[in-house]
């Protein structure tokens, strides 16, 4: 594959004003057992150097040749991000949902960033004309003035709630309800409240579900100890934390086998013919990760456990039954 050799080749040659020629760049690359020609060599290095994105230079002052890596370009030993390597970071980037932690968000924009250095500022066409994600989650930035008053001051609200009863979304009248805290889950912004006077169990709803709001004249309920664990329990069971052995079925050229996508700790890998691949990983089996399975359907197959293979061919039997 010519990337990979483009990126083995850029690894031997030292950083100006030290330099090395084709014949001692050939004996390094033999020694880790990669022949090239003089003529192939040649060809490679300078179509490196006309593409001027590697920080490559050429010293024409006396045969042969010598070649070296701008110091400005690369610093000490820093390793080289391929092409490939930087157009996955890319991708990614423009695709990463916003559920995901903080921490994994702005470590894909460094690498992004570094990408994007790779091209020297030009985003390759393909990419920059990759269509943006309609879905987008508007908030009312009032609403949560109105929350953030009523919890600062104590104070029992009315509101609506976006409620599904039947199969049919409705929005509900609630009298009174008392909002203790709002916290951000998943990139999504989550209020914590009590229902009523009497009502003694705590929920948790997003913000974006939650319409005419009045505050009262009134103190809210404050929830007790066992009340908020009540909660937590509730929460962490939404969010199952069984641990799994997940085994997919993928294109031996996709992300996920190229080790862009990661499901979870890869165990084993095994190679069913020249176009597809099994791979198993230990993962906490949640509904996130049912969901980002899902929506990878046409192109993933998952192959074990039977449970959660059930759960995607559930969600696929139900969209397809909306498209008849």
């Amino acid at each position: 594959m010519k990337p990979l050799r483009y990126l083995i080749l850029l690894e031997y040659i030292p950083i100006s004003p030290i330099s090395i020629s084709v014949k001692q760049l050939q004996d390094d690359l033999s020694l880790r057992g990669i022949f090239l020609s003089t003529r192939m060599l040649q060809r490679d290095l300078q179509s490196l150097y006309d593409q001027g994105c590697f920080g490559l230079e050429k010293e024409t002052r006396s045969k042969p040749y010598g070649w070296s890596i701008n110091a400005q370009w690369r610093g000490g030993n820093a390793k080289i991000m391929s092409s490939e390597v930087a157009e996955h970071y890319l991708l990614l980037e423009q695709l990463l949902p916003q559920s995901v932690p903080s921490d994994v968000k702005q470590s894909v924009c460094i690498k992004a960033e570094q990408a994007l250095k790779r091209f020297n500022g030009h985003v390759p066409d393909w990419l920059s004309t990759l269509p943006k994600p309609s879905l987008k989650v508007n908030v009312d930035t009032q609403l949560v003035e109105q929350i953030e008053h009523a919890i600062k001051h104590k104070r029992a609200v009315s509101a609506e709630l976006y409620r599904v009863l039947y199969d049919e979304a409705h929005w509900l009248k609630f009298a009174e309800l008392s909002f203790y805290n709002l916290v951000e889950q998943g990139g999504v912004l989550m209020a914590q409240f009590m229902v009523g006077e009497l009502h003694d169990k705590c929920y948790q709803m997003p913000v974006y579900r939650i319409r005419q709001i009045r505050v009262l004249q009134k103190n809210r309920r404050e929830p007790s100890t066992d009340q908020l664990k009540t909660l937590r329990s509730a929460i962490n069971k939404g969010m199952s934390e069984q641990c799994i052995e997940l085994v997919v079925k993928v294109a031996s050229h996709s992300a996920v086998n190229q080790g862009f996508i990661e499901l979870g700790e890869l165990t084993d890998k095994q190679y069913i013919d020249d176009k597809n691949v099994l791979l198993t990983y230990q993962t906490i089996d949640t509904e996130q990760l049912t969901d980002e399975l899902f929506k990878c359907a046409h192109w993933l197959e998952v192959v074990k456990p039977e449970k959660l293979r059930q759960r995607i061919v559930s969600k696929l039997k139900a969209a397809t039954a909306n498209y008849r």
